[in-house]
């Protein structure tokens, strides 16, 4: 077999056409469609001349064509895939991500008092993921709930972070944001988020989001948005609160309903455990053989 990843690189052509000449089997997985990701019309431009372009040369000659969502395949049809070859295989979690962790410790080393409101986001610092729309949605939130934190893990883009940190300070709310960078350790980044009471992530676009799954995995509710595939791995309502991107109001009063009702809160946590649990890798791995088996047999 022959594996290769996202359509819309040369190595991926020259890894199909290596498996044409020697008659080996073809995987072709696919986490976004680029030119579906939002972002200024002079990246737009080029994007889709390049999924036009390589996508024709990968897409239709793979064996099998993974996507990450079931919203992917109409626009990989559109590209020149061919739908008898084309499977939906969900991203997924470490199986230690469903493990005990250490959020008082966590909370200790960053001066967090216990009973301390947590808002968490993990994900790069850029405008795509939208933290910038939690920072807007803070005032709001600290209204009904003072003593929140809101701890920001994830490596800065551009400069992006010092932008958030402008805006924090002007809305004079440098004491109530932590901003930790990138947590590469796997064992504080699930402690990040055990030790939170909401996780958010009002993102632009995902495939699907890992940081969403190793979330719910430690059982905590999800605020996101309702884009890309992320209506794919959660419910509105059921294990957390799906929004518009963009909007602040949204993202503050959802947070603040899951705040404002424990109750609520164990409820969509514990539903986003069990949504989690057939995203183990090792149950994913399980999956994936089954599909090389299939091609396998395959003429």
């Amino acid at each position: 077999m022959i594996h290769t990843y996202d359509y819309a690189q040369p190595h991926s052509a020259v890894a199909i056409r290596a498996g044409e000449r020697t008659g080996t089997k073809t995987f072709l997985t696919v986490f976004d469609v680029h030119s579906m990701i939002p972002r200024v019309w002079y990246k737009q431009v080029p994007m889709k001349i390049i999924d036009g372009y390589l996508a024709r040369r990968t897409l239709p000659e793979a064996s099998m064509v993974l996507v990450r969502a079931p919203n992917l395949v109409s626009p990989i049809l559109e590209m020149g895939g061919k739908e008898e070859r084309i499977r939906v295989t969900s991203s997924g979690v470490r199986d230690e991500s469903l493990g005990e962790f250490d959020p008082r410790g966590f909370r200790t080393r960053h001066g967090i008092d216990e009973g301390t409101p947590v808002v968490l986001f993990v994900g790069r610092l850029n405008p795509l993921k939208g933290p910038q729309y939690l920072v807007e949605a803070a005032p709001k939130i600290l209204e009904s709930f003072p003593d929140t934190r809101f701890v920001m893990v994830g490596p800065d883009q551009s400069g992006y972070a010092e932008v958030l940190k402008s805006r924090v300070s002007k809305l004079g709310l440098t004491s109530k944001f932590l901003f930790l960078g990138p947590i590469y350790d796997f064992t504080e980044k699930m402690s990040a988020y055990s030790s939170c009471d909401v996780f958010v992530l009002p993102t632009s676009y995902e495939g699907t989001s890992q940081s969403i799954f190793e979330a719910m995995a430690q059982g905590k509710p999800v605020v996101s948005t309702s884009v890309g595939g992320v209506p794919y791995q959660m419910t509105d309502g059921v294990e957390g609160r799906l929004v518009g991107y963009s909007d602040v109001g949204a993202v503050g009063s959802a947070i603040i309903q899951i705040l404002g009702d424990k109750n609520l809160s164990r409820e969509m946590g514990g539903k986003g455990r069990q949504r989690v649990l057939p995203q183990r890798y090792s149950v994913l791995t399980a999956d994936l053989e089954e599909l090389y088996q299939e091609v396998r047999a395959s003429n």
